[in-house]
């Protein structure tokens, strides 16, 4: 029977069924992170002011605005964060939820050029890593996805770019914490 009123309900009132549907379900706030690579095969971290004196370093990071796409964030983000542009890869390497009303995402992207001018009010400081020397006080979440994907930082053959691109792995997500 409340198959029928829900079919009922589309079929002759849309806009109807989706303010039920706004009113009864959860709403989530989607983090969006980048791990963005240079061409020497380094990764782009960012001092955040406003994060933990003892874990100041992460990815760029954000949160998706209303209607924006998760690529999109990320290219946003790291402009506004950085001044840098970059160009996203196609497909999420991570997708998690299950922390309270977030859900977190995070994408290869390329460094492709820019005038650095950090963000006064959100960054503290922004610079290119060498994998084997990424500073103290990095996100641990973020120092993980880093590792998951060191191969794809390194510039090789693309046999390494295609194992990058692979689908997130939804079978064993890590645990949504702090990304």
């Amino acid at each position: 029977m409340r198959e029928r009123i829900w079919t009922f309900i589309g079929r002759h009132a849309g806009g109807v069924q989706w303010r039920i549907l706004w009113v009864t379900q959860s709403k989530f706030i989607v983090g969006v992170s980048g791990l963005v690579r240079d061409s020497e095969g380094r990764v782009l971290l960012i001092k955040g002011r406003m994060w933990k004196p003892s874990r100041p370093w992460g990815l760029v990071t954000g949160y998706a605005e209303s209607g924006e796409r998760w690529e999109d964030t990320v290219v946003r983000e790291a402009h506004e964060e950085t001044g840098y542009e970059v160009k996203v890869e196609p497909g999420p390497v991570l997708l998690v939820t299950g922390f309270k009303l977030r859900a977190e995402v995070a994408f290869l992207a390329e460094f492709v050029g820019g005038t650095y001018r950090p963000d006064p009010k959100e960054v503290l400081d922004a610079q290119f890593f060498e994998l084997d020397a990424l500073p103290d006080g990095l996100l641990p979440a973020h120092r993980d996805l880093i590792d998951q994907h060191r191969h794809w930082f390194m510039k090789g053959d693309d046999v390494d770019r295609a194992h990058a691109e692979r689908a997130p792995d939804r079978i064993n997500p890590p645990e949504a914490r702090d990304l």
